[in-house]
């Protein structure tokens, strides 16, 4: 990732957008949860078993409030489970043993070391945990270098904006586009407890 000059071809234009941190983790909690994500990763991969029904049903205060291991959000954590979903620096991080455990499950052994990284960015320690100095850092630093834009899912319209202005080959008329024919509603949201919320923003 962020390497191309290092094989001799131009960088992509890269663009991302960032969601209210909360509000994603809840939206994940209850997505690998949703009964068809069980059936397809069962008729993709059938030898991985079911999960526990309780598990399935269990709402996100509870899990919250009682301190279960899959809603803690602690410095320095390591995670185990589907993914590691509860930052959005791991997409701007990178393959590098700094970054995430996310990134050990196989991108790991296609990861291209960019010799043209600050040294003190790139590092032979063990993959780091959740929310770590190091990996926030290297985030940073990728977004300010390589990165046109990165939006905000709760501001819209100004991240269509900008993208119709700083990337307009791609996103000229999104706008329009986006809230005239494909604006999408979401089914099923459910209504987390302010109280949970306030809890894993602390």
């Amino acid at each position: 990732m962020y390497c191309y000059n290092r094989y001799g071809m131009p960088e992509p234009i890269y663009v991302n957008l960032v969601r209210d941190p909360v509000e994603r983790v809840i939206s994940w909690y209850y997505y690998v949860r949703a009964p068809w994500y069980y059936v397809e990763r069962k008729q993709a991969f059938p030898d991985i078993a079911l999960p526990d029904p309780l598990w399935l049903k269990k709402d996100f205060e509870t899990c919250v409030l009682r301190g279960d291991s899959e809603c803690r959000y602690l410095e320095g954590e390591t995670h185990e489970g589907i993914g590691d979903h509860r930052r959005q620096s791991l997409f701007f991080c990178g393959h590098s043993d700094a970054c995430t455990p996310f990134n050990t499950v196989g991108a790991l052994q296609s990861r291209v070391r960019c010799s043209n990284l600050s040294p003190n960015l790139v590092t032979d320690r063990p993959t780091q945990p959740f929310n770590t100095v190091g990996a926030l850092q290297r985030a940073k630093h990728a977004v300010e270098r390589h990165y046109a834009v990165v939006g905000i899912l709760e501001d819209l319209n100004s991240t269509l904006t900008v993208l119709e202005h700083y990337v307009p080959r791609f996103f000229k008329g999104a706008s329009q586009v986006y809230w005239g024919v494909y604006s999408l509603n979401t089914t099923n949201k459910v209504d987390i407890d302010k109280h949970a919320s306030q809890y894993i923003k602390s």
